[in-house]
């Protein structure tokens, strides 16, 4: 009866073993799966498993101080927040929440956290950067929403601080972010995605002792990636310090006296080459830099047509103007061409070959010997002596002292300037030299070009009583973050002035009647008590016959000339040399002078603050 109504036996037993069979399978795939999780595929789930339980943080190390000669903090950090999401603990379900609380919180665009997501970066277990330096508001409200963000973290890091501004600006450079490109390079096979660089001035140039080593932290998280414990942690180790020969009084000094022209000044000391003020201005503050700018900001500074990113000293070239007629003096005296006694007369003008060569003065200087050649600036002088000398000689003689040619100052991109000879023009231009072009020359226009510090140690050189030319010594040691000594760099020479003794004592004797004589054009950088030696110079920047007689303010801010004075003090004695230079200033005495002489005063001053605190004093 049973089996009629379920099928005969044979039936039933059929159904039995297909059943049976059904479960075997399915019990055989279970177990094939097992096995193919736990023994051929073990190693690589138990890994995920652990960077699912375990991230691996990186902490990056802080930069390294700039401190000036006397132990003022220069550059040095402080503490940031940045926001990061690590792709791997989004929950899949969930990211349009996320997006929509960080569009609240940071104030994304829309769309922003998937292009990050979907975009080159990282690994994903790995943190990509949503923002930099978020506000204090900002902190709170992420903190306050943690758990309704699972994957973004907050990461405190250190970050770049001036607390001087701008006033370092073109001397210490600033920061920023390696690019995509820059990692992909050898030279930057130990940065990461993320990494601050220096990007120009000394934050460039010693980048390598600045950057520090990053360490690394293995923390376990649970599910929803907060943070349960610190497994493991291999501490950042901090860059190292700069001690630059920089004194900050006087750089500020410097600055002031500067004012709101564009242009730069530098001061050396001649005994060591010491830089005691590098001034580049316009300069941007460079806090503004060492964290990521929007692109309007970037642009409004790219596109300034001042160029504030521009370090001037080291940068800048500039026609020496009368300043190269120490050069063209120094070569006439050294080849015969000229003596002490030579005599020239300047009725405003020089003729050669036909066309007229003004003299700056236009009534002329009447007879002229070399002293006062130099202390009243009178081309003419320099005309025929640089005619007289040729323009290889009169190359030779101003290579020697160290025209044309890079200082060694260490900075990134520093300019050689130039100094022009037959063959550089055969080789540039593809044209011959012609012999109405080395009267330009001879007065430090037409094709001859100078930096700021170079033009400072050249006056250097000629300051120094046994015409040593000094290499300019930008940084003095580098010590590590507790203070110990790691490395010092001592002064070095750069080269020796061949010309006779008397022939520099000489020239020094026209630099002082420049300043110190009664129709000197540098009489403004006189100080009291510390006599000033030095030149001037007015840099023609284009040619103006109609406008002659204008007066400055009458013409085009571009179109004006640049004025320089160059010098050192005390002329007896010298300890310091120094250049002006003011783009489109006008007359180089009536503008760079007086500069020159308020650095020298401050100079003075910052001397007798310096020796009463030795001597006990307040």
């Amino acid at each position: 009866m049973i089996a009629h109504r379920f099928g005969t036996r044979s039936e039933l037993r059929l159904r039995f073993l297909l059943c049976l069979g059904a479960v075997a399978l399915v019990f055989g795939v279970l177990v094939v799966r097992l096995l193919v999780l736990q023994v051929v595929q073990g190693s690589r789930y138990r890994y995920l498993s652990e960077n699912n339980r375990i991230r691996v943080e990186r902490l990056v190390a802080p930069r390294g101080m700039i401190l000036d000669r006397r132990g003022e903090v220069l550059a040095d950090v402080r503490a940031s927040f940045d926001a990061l999401v690590v792709p791997a603990e989004l929950p899949k379900g969930a990211r349009g929440a996320v997006e929509a609380e960080l569009v609240q919180a940071l104030g994304l665009a829309p769309g922003e956290l998937t292009a990050l997501l979907n975009g080159p970066g990282p690994p994903r277990w790995k943190g990509r950067l949503l923002r930099r330096n978020i506000s204090r508001p900002e902190l709170a409200r992420l903190a306050a929403h943690r758990l309704e963000l699972p994957g973004v973290l907050i990461r405190a890091v250190p970050v770049r601080h001036y607390p001087h501004q701008d006033l370092l600006g073109g001397l210490l450079g600033y920061v920023g972010e390696i690019s995509g490109r820059e990692l992909r390079l050898p030279p930057y096979a130990e940065y990461e995605s993320g990494d601050i660089l220096g990007r120009a001035g000394v934050e460039a140039a010693w980048e390598q002792d600045l950057r520090g080593e990053a360490g690394g932290q293995q923390v376990e998280v649970d599910v929803r990636g907060r943070t349960l414990g610190v497994l493991a942690e291999r501490s950042p180790r901090p860059g190292s310090n700069l001690i630059l020969t920089i004194d900050r009084r006087l750089q500020a000094a410097a600055a002031a006296a500067l004012g709101e022209e564009a242009g730069s000044i530098v001061v050396v000391a001649v005994h060591t080459g010491d830089v005691l003020a590098l001034v580049s201005q316009p300069s941007v503050d460079p806090n503004h830099l060492a964290r990521k700018m929007d692109k309007e900001q970037w642009e409004a500074i790219a596109s300034d047509p001042r160029h504030p990113l521009q370090d001037r000293a080291t940068q800048g070239v500039y026609p020496p103007g009368s300043t190269f007629k120490i050069a063209t003096a120094l070569a006439g005296l050294d080849r015969g061409v000229i003596t002490p006694q030579t005599r020239v007369f300047c009725g405003g003008e020089y003729h050669f070959a036909g066309r007229p060569y003004r003299c700056w003065k236009k009534g002329g200087h009447g007879t002229v010997d070399l002293d006062r050649a130099m202390a009243e600036s009178c081309d003419v002088f320099f005309y025929q002596t640089g005619l007289d000398l040729g323009i290889d000689a009169l190359f030779d003689g101003a290579s020697q002292l160290g025209f044309g040619q890079a200082t060694g100052i260490g900075l990134p991109g520093e300019r050689e300037g130039l100094v022009p000879s037959k063959g550089w023009k055969r080789k540039a231009r593809k044209e011959p030299w012609y012999a109405g072009e080395t009267l330009s020359v001879a007065i430090g226009q037409s094709y001859v070009l100078s930096t700021p510090v170079q033009l400072a140690a050249v006056l250097a050189g000629v300051a120094h009583p046994q015409g040593i030319r000094m290499r300019p010594r930008l940084v003095s040691r580098i010590e590590d973050p507790e203070g110990r000594h790691l490395r010092g760099f001592s002064p070095q020479e750069a080269g020796r002035l061949a010309f006779r003794r008397a022939h520099l004592d000489r020239i020094r004797h026209g630099l002082r009647l420049v300043v110190g004589g009664d129709a000197g054009t540098g009489r403004k950088a006189e100080v009291a008590g510390f006599p000033v030696a030095g030149k001037t110079g007015t840099a023609q920047v284009v040619r103006l016959p109609a406008e002659r007689n204008l007066r400055l303010e009458d013409i085009p801010w571009e179109r004006r000339d640049h004025a320089l004075f160059a010098g050192y003090a005390p002329a007896d004695r010298p300890e310091i040399a120094f250049a002006v230079v003011v783009e489109h200033g006008g007359g180089g005495g009536s503008v760079a002078a007086p500069m020159a002489g308020l650095v020298v005063e401050a100079y003075q001053a910052l001397k007798a603050v310096d020796a009463g605190v030795a001597e006990g004093g307040p």
